[in-house]
């Protein structure tokens, strides 16, 4: 069995009217949505990085909710990453919606229609289920998907 890094990622699901805060990045030719997040540094929570990457990437200072969502993306070549998702939601406390400059990907920032979770190129693929927790107010049971993994 390979050695290979496990990264923990995590994601924060924001809605409100109708909307959720999405952020778009490019890599490659490559261009694709996700929720706003990033990696937890060691030592930190992951609450604590949600914020931190909520502020860096949206300008919105957030308090972090309940964990909505976890999932993987084990990509099966050998030395290829192995990513944990974990989703919170939260709630918007202040700041002013700009796209950050720190991410050499981050290109956008931006609120879509909830609709647009199920119809955007999404990483990991999970938008449906992103969709699901929103429609149930976040109220509803932690979603375990397992691997996501998709090239």
């Amino acid at each position: 069995m390979s050695e290979r890094a496990i990264r923990i990622r995590v994601g924060v699901l924001i809605w409100r009217d109708g909307e959720v805060l999405l952020v778009r990045h490019e890599k490659g030719a490559r261009s694709y949505w996700l929720v706003p997040g990033g990696g937890v540094d060691a030592g930190e929570t992951m609450a604590a990085a949600g914020a931190r990457e909520v502020l860096e990437e949206t300008g919105y200072d957030v308090e972090i909710g309940r964990l909505l969502l976890v999932c993987e993306a084990i990509d099966p070549k050998p030395g290829g990453r192995h990513i944990v998702n974990a989703v919170y939601a939260a709630m918007v406390r202040g700041g002013t919606l700009s796209v950050g400059q720190d991410d050499k990907s981050l290109r956008d920032a931006r609120w879509q229609p909830l609709e647009a979770l199920a119809e955007l190129e999404m990483y990991p693929p999970i938008g449906t289920e992103l969709l699901a927790c929103c429609q149930e107010d976040g109220s509803g049971a932690v979603r375990v998907l397992g691997n996501t993994w998709r090239p």
